[in-house]
């Protein structure tokens, strides 16, 4: 299994951007983030470039090319998508990153909004946190490997990490925050 598909996920504003740029730079691989090709077309709503991102992503497949897929996964089409990598024999790595509080990704928002990055409407942000959160836990069986990011104060901490049913835990006390959120 030499072709990969990893997902990049977490609520708005949590970082996911700046962890899949990483990953792009390391692996030189094909990146896929609605939000920034909603900003090269100046399409606010983002309609389009939803259709866009699917149709490169469809490309991607049938090119049997790896590929990083970044996601808030708050909706069902990382399903389809997982399903589909399944079938075409990718390894598919999980890659989640997160905040303590939705008020903490508003904040993040704001600042990004401040330095000419792209806005998300609260309401948005506060309806996809929660389903984003719970979606992570219905995510990682289905998935070959994944690891949990918390990106506090300085840096991207790796919190936990998995692969079957391996669970590997770096931070109770972060990990079991991260649940409680979750579970409210």
């Amino acid at each position: 299994m030499n072709k990969k598909l990893y997902i990049i996920a977490g609520p708005n504003g949590s970082g996911k951007t700046t962890l899949a740029k990483e990953l792009v730079r390391e692996e030189k691989i094909t990146f896929l983030n609605a939000d920034e090709i909603a900003h090269r077309r100046g399409d606010k709503l983002g309609l389009r470039s939803g259709r866009i991102l699917l149709k490169k992503l469809d490309d991607c497949f049938n090119a049997k090319e790896s590929i990083v897929l970044e996601s808030t996964v708050s909706g069902n089409y990382h399903t389809r998508v997982i399903q589909r990598a399944r079938k075409e024999k990718y390894q598919i790595i999980f890659v989640y990153v997160f905040l303590m509080s939705v008020e903490q990704n508003l904040a993040r928002i704001k600042q990004r909004v401040a330095m000419g990055g792209h806005n998300v409407p609260t309401t948005d942000v506060k309806r996809r946190y929660k389903r984003s959160l719970q979606n992570f836990f219905e995510i990682i069986p289905k998935v070959h490997q994944w690891e949990l990011y918390y990106n506090g104060e300085d840096s991207f901490e790796v919190i936990a990490r998995g692969a079957g049913e391996k669970l590997e835990i770096m931070d109770d006390a972060v990990y079991n925050q991260f649940k409680k959120e979750a579970n409210k």
